[in-house]
């Protein structure tokens, strides 16, 4: 004769893993996490166009949940303007990539930049070619020309702010990377929002003009 099984036990059982899950999803709402928000929100709303807003913090604060919330935030304030205008985007959010080679790619990130914009053409954009065993080959110039791309692009979606998580280099190529954020910045007149790691500052410090124009937000552990 089989045993049936006890419906009491198995309620029980399910009713453990439902409440494991919930508590695993669960995202407290830290104050410090409340008052960088607001802080951040603030400042992508009030910065003068084309400023830089460096947000600090230790690996594992919380920069990505503090991302994710202020996307959502900048998102749902914009509703209302995205349904009339549906060529414009809320933000656009690209994280620097590190290199095989030690070297940062600003075709890469462009190109990352200009997908994450749903921008078409992309391929003929970067007007390169792939060789016998498939690997591509960008022309000599596409640098430039995927940077000319991107700022037109975001001058046409006018996003309420552009989010880098930068991954900051040493020397010449720390104040290279400096260069052309200053100019994306600069020439399309939007908000830059960096974020990062203490490295930043050094960053920062690299330019007295960045200093005038940019504004630190430290979220602390």
């Amino acid at each position: 004769m089989a045993t049936q099984a006890n419906p009491s036990a198995a309620s029980a059982k399910q009713s453990e893993a439902d409440r494991l899950q919930r508590f695993q999803c669960f995202t407290m709402a830290h104050p410090l996490l409340l008052e960088v928000k607001e802080r951040l929100l603030r400042a992508i709303k009030s910065a003068a166009p084309g400023s830089l807003i460096l947000v600090l913090g230790p690996t594992g604060v919380g920069k990505t949940t503090l991302r994710l919330k202020v996307e959502q935030l900048l998102t749902h304030e914009l509703l209302s303007t995205l349904e009339l205008d549906r060529g414009r985007i809320p933000f656009v959010s690209v994280n620097t990539m590190p290199s095989l080679n030690g070297n940062f790619s600003w075709k890469d990130h462009f190109a990352r930049m200009l997908r994450q914009m749903n921008e078409p053409l992309i391929d003929e954009k970067l007007n390169g070619e792939r060789n016998s065993r498939g690997q591509f080959t960008p022309a000599p110039r596409v640098g430039f020309e995927l940077q000319y791309a991107v700022e037109q692009a975001l001058r046409h979606r006018r996003p309420s702010a552009v989010r880098l998580s930068i991954r900051v280099a040493s020397g010449r190529k720390l104040a290279d990377q400096l260069d052309v954020i200053k100019s994306m910045a600069n020439q399309t007149k939007i908000v830059h929002v960096l974020l990062g790691t203490y490295e930043l500052l050094a960053l920062r410090n690299l330019s007295g003009q960045l200093s005038r124009r940019s504004l630190d937000i430290h979220f602390c552990r």
